[in-house]
């Protein structure tokens, strides 16, 4: 079958989270996805969930019309991906996604339901970041690795413009509530203005940016004017997740993400010490302790009214 190769978070999703290493077959799968209209990571996820579950014996054959669904096996994954996109037998309950799929399931299998806010986790884990865990704990949506891009701050990106001046260390713990805040106003501006984000890697500055707004639009913006309108959006955003119940409670990590160290050659142990970070994270933005945009923000972004 002829298409468009797999990328990086196909292959870590479809492939090393399920582990299998088959790859004619990862292509395969990921072609299916894609014209299934499927997100890769959210099925790999989800699969991978499934299959969990079938190691554990939560699940059985019965249970997916004789589908072996173990770690490794490429023809599960496969036939699963199918049953998904046509919403038959287990791929019913796997098409819910994890959160949804681990409600329906039960049995414990909350505990190693790998999401937040019902978003599957991408493939860049929040142990190994403690910035980037605080952005997926906190992203609108879940546990998007594009809502902040706040993990590449800790590995290669710098921003001395809204001082980040070199990348900080992933497992310092004091500052990685702002550097979280920072990054998402950024990326909420990137996406305003439909700006790919990988051309950050490239050396491009918010000053790079601002001389192209003025150019396409005629209008002036300071470094601080950006912000603070990535900032607007951001909050703009919480409130409506709070309308809907959205609070502290909610910005959280999967329970494995907390408690179990990776251990092995190579890895390390850390797991983020989220509460501490997320205290100065609503700090930063000024918020409540419970993780609500507090009044005095808001008629600070011009967005009290917005809310009457």
């Amino acid at each position: 079958m002829d298409g468009a190769g797999p990328e990086y978070e196909t292959l870590a999703l479809l492939g090393s989270n399920c582990l299998i290493d088959d790859l004619e077959g990862l292509c395969l799968a990921n072609e299916l996805c894609n014209r299934y209209g499927l997100d890769t990571i959210s099925t790999g996820g989800v699969i991978a969930f499934g299959m969990e579950a079938y190691e554990k014996g939560l699940i059985t054959r019965e249970d997916t019309e004789g589908i072996e669904l173990r770690w490794g096996k490429t023809e599960a994954l496969i036939e699963m991906i199918k049953k998904i996109a046509q919403k038959k037998g287990f791929g019913e309950i796997l098409g819910r996604g994890v959160k949804g799929a681990s409600e329906k399931l039960g049995k414990n299998s909350i505990e190693f339901a790998m999401h937040v806010k019902g978003l599957d986790l991408p493939a860049h884990d929040p142990r190994a970041y403690n910035a980037g865990a605080v952005g997926y704990a906190t992203s609108s949506r879940g546990a998007c690795h594009l809502a902040g891009l706040s993990h590449t701050f800790e590995r290669t990106l710098k921003a001395p413009e809204i001082g980040i001046p070199e990348p900080v260390d992933r497992f310092q713990v004091e500052g990685k509530g702002i550097t979280a805040a920072k990054s998402q106003n950024l990326i909420g501006m990137m996406d305003s203005l439909k700006l790919c984000k990988f051309i950050l890697f490239g050396g491009i500055t918010i000053t790079d940016m601002l001389k192209w707004y003025h150019l396409v639009t005629g209008g002036e913006m300071t470094v601080d004017d950006f912000m603070n309108t990535g900032e607007r959006i951001f909050n703009l955003k919480r409130l409506y997740n709070v309308r809907r119940g959205i609070s502290r409670k909610d910005d959280s990590l999967p329970f494995r993400s907390l408690t179990f160290k990776r251990i092995g050659k190579g890895l390390t142990p850390n797991l983020p010490p989220l509460g501490q970070m997320l205290s100065e994270y609503y700090e930063y933005r000024g918020w409540s302790e419970e993780g609500i945009p507090t009044a005095e923000k808001l008629k600070e972004l011009g967005l009290w009214k917005d809310v009457l």
